[in-house]
């Protein structure tokens, strides 16, 4: 059986030790295939409508924007340390919902790879899936989920 040969690999990470093995491997991959590699992270904002509720009761909101952007900025240093370590140029952190957007982003991007750290979820996490279930149910290109 002939191997694919991926042209776009993209890698979701979620700074956990499975998603640094996730870059090892994509990064391999990515040498062996000669692929484009980028690395992507989602930092989820919080939503509480019921605190803007609050507001609207004369007190003060409680999630700023200052905040958001404090998140995305941690969040994007610590990806710029880890796609340093591993020499990847292309990285990026956005807001959003990680379990939606990677997808999107795949398909916006054009990957024909998603590779992403896999976590043994057992009972009640189980059940209600994790972002690898999700990505790997609903996107439009490979899937590889590497576990430690």
């Amino acid at each position: 059986m002939k191997q694919a040969s991926y042209k776009r690999i993209l890698v979701a990470v979620d700074f956990s030790e499975n998603s640094a093995k996730a870059v090892s491997k994509a990064k391999e991959m990515s040498q062996k295939c000669h692929a484009e590699l980028q690395l992507i992270h989602f930092v989820e904002i919080p939503v509480y409508p019921v605190l803007e509720d609050v507001a609207v009761m004369g007190m003060p909101g409680l999630w700023d924007e200052s905040v958001s952007q404090g998140l995305i900025e941690s969040s994007n240093k610590r990806l710029s340390e880890l796609a340093k370590s591993f020499d990847i140029n292309d990285y990026e952190t956005l807001n959003g919902i990680a379990s939606v957007d990677i997808v999107d982003y795949a398909d916006r991007k054009q990957c024909d790879l998603i590779v992403m750290g896999a976590h043994g979820l057992k009972g009640l996490q189980h059940l209600i899936g994790s972002t690898t279930n999700s990505v790997i149910n609903h996107a439009k290109c490979d899937v590889l989920a590497v576990r430690l």
